[in-house]
């Protein structure tokens, strides 16, 4: 190789990497907002007329859904933290096979408004307030139901 193509392709690769190197600062330029991360609490209980008692980790969760519906026990299933980006889609896995797919769609002083799709039961939007629970019935499952609580869980 001539030493001009040599010199050529090195000016070519300076000049490749000096425009590079803006653009990737740019990218992290902390003066630009970056996308809001919404934490999701996520717990999927097992109600049941079974003799059992209340699983320790859904006291909460039974202290909220007693008055409201007829089980004889209820035992946590699943629990995860999701964390989100405004118009993220996450997915979490039913015992069953089904999921529960959850997208943030915007956080202001009244809570989140959470898209919820749980496969094969319902769909809809619901606006959550900060660490309060927002519980879903998600079909029956064995000799019971399911029911997913979401809590959004972010620093105010």
């Amino acid at each position: 190789m001539s030493d001009l193509r040599r010199r050529l392709r090195a000016a070519l690769g300076a000049v490749a990497i000096a425009l590079a190197v803006p653009a990737a600062a740019a990218a992290a330029d902390p003066s630009q907002p970056a996308a809001e991360v919404i934490p999701l609490n996520v717990i999927v209980v097992h109600t049941s007329d079974a003799a059992g008692g209340v699983d320790p980790r859904a006291r909460e969760l039974d202290a909220q859904l007693k008055k409201q519906l007829r089980y004889e026990s209820m035992r946590v299933v699943h629990e995860e933290r999701v964390e989100l980006r405004i118009d993220e889609v996450g997915t979490i896995a039913l015992p069953d096979g089904r999921s529960v797919r959850l997208r943030p769609l915007h956080r202001d002083a009244t809570g989140v408004l959470i898209a919820v799709d749980v496969e094969g039961a319902v769909k809809f939007d619901a606006r959550a307030a900060n660490h309060h629970k927002l519980v879903i019935g998600a079909g029956a499952y064995r000799d019971g139901h399911l029911a997913v609580s979401l809590e959004p869980d972010y620093a105010d």
